[in-house]
């Protein structure tokens, strides 16, 4: 397999001319996902597939969509979906089990203000004009709600059961990366007829697109050219270096206030409200007490969203989310849409 050829710029004698198949795009600021999922200077919660409490590798996926829509009720910002699409042995679990378009497109259906995202799509496993397509489309199912995490993926045994080699990944991701951007603007595509369009076209304009660590890119470039940058999961004191600098760089390099900056973590939530803080890999297990100041000092330090991960708690993840949602969620409620 081969990597999509580099954009070209339109050649100056081509003329287009582009069917009128959609309304014009509304303004990105007032993406209904991004708004929900960081509404300015504060925190919001976030959730990951799968909403299941499991040991072992592959989740059982009981009632999930219903768990889906009880974290619309509660309030939760987001619900992100991870890609995937192999289980590897000593690797990590199988994420959600169900492809993330697929079932995006479900809870498209099924919910109805939840911020819906991947966290994160692999770019560099698929053609972008197939990932373009799949999140414009949810975008427009979801009445806006669609978050684009990209990343290069952390399972080193999937790249070349694609047919790719690892040191081709960084430069395949930002060739990928660029694609998707100009689908969504409608600009000609590389070995596309210049009178072809991808459609549909994102309906706020752009689809919001997040970093997932760094793609094998610099900061500087993801700075630029993201829309946010997603983290893994960390105590405070270790990330308010990475957060400030974030901070720094989007408002110097993109001319505005801070790009939003997301942490995904694990929590282990325990009956007892008052029980110590325990540090566990990629994140934390306490009662809601110490955790609701851990939210507090993520506040404080700048992360605009925390997505939580409910892999590792021996209580189901149904009570986990009714207890997050009584005396959490209040202090971090999701942002405002103009469709609210």
């Amino acid at each position: 397999m081969t990597s999509p050829p580099r954009l070209a710029a339109r050649p100056p004698h081509v003329r287009t001319t582009m069917t009128a198949v959609q309304p014009p795009a509304r303004p990105f600021t007032d993406h209904p996902g991004m708004r929900r999922a960081f509404p300015g200077n504060r925190m919001t919660l976030g959730l990951i597939a799968p909403l299941e409490s499991f040991t072992g590798a592959v989740p059982s996926l009981t009632d999930h969509l219903e768990l889906a829509r009880q974290a619309d009720r509660s309030g939760f910002s987001a619900l992100w979906l991870r890609d995937v699409p192999f289980l590897v042995p000593r690797q990590g679990d199988a994420g959600q089990v169900l492809d993330p378009w697929v079932h995006l497109g479900q809870l498209a259906a099924t919910t109805e203000r939840l911020a819906l995202g991947t966290a994160s799509t692999v770019l560099p496993l698929r053609h972008p004009a197939h990932t373009a397509k799949a999140a414009a489309t949810v975008d427009h199912l979801s009445g806006g709600r669609m978050l684009l995490g990209a990343a290069t993926g952390d399972r080193p045994s999937e790249v070349p059961a694609f047919g790719l080699r690892r040191e081709d990944l960084g430069d395949r991701f930002r060739e990928t990366w660029e694609y998707v951007r100009a689908a969504g603007a409608g600009t000609p595509l590389p070995d596309a007829r210049p009178d072809m369009e991808l459609l549909p076209r994102p309906p706020y304009g752009r689809l919001p697109m997040l970093m997932t660590g760094h793609g094998r890119q610099p900061l500087e470039w993801i700075a630029e050219h993201a829309d946010g940058w997603i983290h893994p999961g960390r105590m405070p004191a270790e990330l308010h270096s990475a957060v400030t600098q974030w901070r720094a760089l989007t408002e110097e390099l993109c001319g505005g206030a801070a790009k939003p900056v997301a942490v995904g973590s694990y929590l282990v939530l325990h009956e007892n409200p008052r029980t110590a803080p325990q540090k566990v890999a990629h994140g934390w297990s306490m009662g809601r007490e110490p955790f609701l100041e851990l939210l507090k000092e993520y506040e404080r330090i700048g992360v605009n969203q925390l997505m939580l991960n409910l892999r590792f708690n021996e209580r189901p993840a149904r009570e986990v989310m009714h207890e997050v949602a009584e005396h959490l969620l209040p202090h971090f409620t999701p942002g405002e849409t103009s469709a609210e």
